[in-house]
């Protein structure tokens, strides 16, 4: 008779264990349910579209909120060409929050078919679009990093002119070809030189105050040296 009664206690603890193993699994299961990554909301974003980080962190989504690592977010949308820093974090409601913080396009780069916005660093943004701003620059497609010298010399380069820049185009190593708001003529520099265009200005005035026309070209290339190429006469245009 003891045997029977053992051998039922021992069912008896066989079946608690069993129910309590079924509701632990049913629990865990409820739970990892309950952290799915479900949504993902993204701010921060104006010029660029806020579904290409959206998609960046859309792997995410089903995962376990506990197991998603917020630095592995974090990277992909960094290296987005045009977000300058972000932050990810995930929430046990299912969430993931991502505030970006975008580069500024300073520049818009031409090259061939492309239009592409630039900062100041050079880094190519993306597609131009929007608002753009009012400096280009054209030819630096195979040369970033003497796109980058260029706009990176634009500030100086402003300032010892007395006016904005409008187009910047690459004519050779270390050489552009600069347009600014208030000339009809370029100007060729070594972007690495600003005390030339100053130079440049110096002798352009000089020049003018002589009554001489508006040349088509001033060549600041060579350090102390400003050479003006004279504007077409109508007469030697039209022979």
């Amino acid at each position: 008779m003891s045997g029977i009664v053992r051998h039922r206690r021992s069912w008896r603890r066989l079946a608690a264990a069993v129910a309590v193993l079924t509701a632990a699994v049913g629990l865990t299961a409820a739970l990892a349910t309950a952290l799915q990554v479900r949504q993902v909301r993204v701010e921060g974003p104006s010029r660029f579209p806020t579904a290409e980080v959206e998609r960046a962190l859309q792997h995410a989504l089903g995962s376990t909120a506990l197991t998603v690592r917020a630095a592995d977010l974090r990277a992909l949308v960094s290296a987005l060409p045009w977000v300058d820093d972000a932050s990810v974090r995930v929430t046990l409601d299912g969430t993931v929050h991502c505030v970006v913080h975008e580069r500024q396009p300073v520049a818009v780069a031409r090259d061939g078919p492309h239009v592409r916005l630039a900062d100041r660093q050079g880094h190519l943004l993306g597609e131009a679009r929007g608002s753009l701003p009012a400096l280009e620059v054209s030819g630096f497609a195979p040369f970033p990093e003497e796109r980058a010298a260029v706009l990176d010399a634009v500030e100086k380069i402003e300032q010892a002119w007395g006016a904005r820049i409008k187009v910047a185009e690459r004519v050779g190593p270390a050489d552009v070809a600069l347009a600014f708001d208030d000339l009809p003529c370029t100007v060729l520099v070594d972007p690495s030189r600003p005390h030339q265009v100053a130079l440049a200005r110096r002798v352009l005035e000089a020049w003018q105050r002589d009554g001489q026309p508006m040349p088509r070209r001033l060549d600041a290339r060579i350090d102390g040296r400003v050479a003006i190429l004279p504007a077409i006469e109508s007469g030697e245009a039209g022979s």
